[in-house]
């Protein structure tokens, strides 16, 4: 989280949002999170909720009814998504000034998704990691992109940000500016996915961050949250954030095996319910490597290298080393799967 926003974050604005959705503020637990404020709570009917509050410097309050009007639209369809629910107004959006002028918070709620992150159940993950559940997530990304595949924007300023207009995408807006290199990687990793063709069937409103800490598993049941993130992108992309983070969860010698073990199952399921070319796996390399310039541009947009510690400082170094020798995230024949 930015400094500047931790610092305008004060408790007024804390409570009022949770009074806003008829919270007692007393009740809220805070959450880690990296770019919002986010806590655990209990509605008045006794239903879990989560709160989120955002400020406008990143999110405003338009851009966060086209992420609440997309959940509800998956919703509606039965996808499992953590639905948002409604404040005392009536409303699912809630803006709250900030004490600068002309600025301010926009608080959202959801139901809380049944179950644990899998990372916080070791056990839970020991027994239920394995190639079933990875079909089942490959069946449950498929429904969520035959859906948006039917998305249309019912009002033109709530649309969501096309992939190139995140922010992180412009690694030269944040990396050092000696790390001319870096740059120069990533300009080509944007240039070489430009000529990806853009069609109905390719590209879509997607989530953009479903990777394993973005959904919870109760009884073998996937609930898919945090569409804080969600944009206008290749539905494959979905599939690459996805298997980048997999990966990344495993030592470094045992990344491509991790990957292959995850992949092929995913697919199996993915593909009873959707089509997945395998020219559209040809695309993955570049979109793993576009997510790791965006991590990179993350660290330096959030974190101040001279109060990290060495071990931390060196992981990124390495990222740096990776970046600039154009070493592929994943060493695998995508177009194999």
């Amino acid at each position: 989280m930015h400094p500047e926003l931790v610092r305008r974050f004060t408790p007024r604005v804390r409570d009022e949002a949770a009074v806003r959705f008829g919270i007692m503020p007393e009740d809220l637990t805070p959450l880690t999170a990296f770019e919002n404020f986010v806590y655990e709570c209990t509605g008045e009917d006794g239903t879990d909720l989560i709160l989120r509050l955002s400020h406008s410097a990143r999110r405003s309050l338009d851009y966060t009814l086209g992420e609440v009007g997309f959940v509800r639209y998956l919703a509606a369809a039965g996808i499992p998504v953590s639905a948002p629910v409604l404040a005392e107004s009536g409303h699912f959006v809630e803006q709250i000034e900030d004490d600068e002028p002309g600025q301010y918070f926009v608080a959202t709620a959801f139901a809380r998704a049944p179950g644990y992150v899998f990372d916080d159940a070791p056990p839970l993950k020991e027994r239920y990691w394995n190639a079933a559940l990875f079909e089942e997530l490959g069946r449950i990304f498929a429904r969520l992109h035959n859906r948006a595949q039917g998305y249309r924007l019912t009002n033109p300023l709530h649309k969501r940000q096309e992939w190139h207009e995140y922010d992180v995408v412009d690694v030269a807006r944040f990396a050092p500016s000696d790390e001319q290199l870096v740059r120069e990687r990533a300009a080509q990793i944007i240039a070489r996915l430009d000529r990806l063709p853009r069609t109905e069937d390719g590209y879509g409103l997607i989530h953009a961050d479903l990777h394993p800490h973005n959904f919870c598993f109760d009884e073998g049941r996937i609930t898919v949250f945090d569409f804080d993130n969600c944009e206008y992108a290749w539905f494959v992309k979905d599939i690459a954030v996805i298997l980048f983070y997999v990966a990344r969860g495993e030592p470094a010698g045992a990344r491509e095996d991790a990957a292959a073990a995850f992949l092929a199952p995913f697919l199996r399921g993915y593909r009873e319910l959707r089509a997945c070319a395998r020219e559209w796996l040809e695309a993955i390399p570049d979109l793993l490597a576009l997510q790791r310039s965006m991590n990179y541009a993350l660290f330096h947009q959030y974190r101040d290298p001279d109060v990290l510690d060495a071990p931390t400082l060196d992981a990124w170094s390495r990222f740096r080393r990776d970046i600039e020798a154009d070493k592929p995230v994943l060493k695998l024949n995508f177009s194999g799967f």
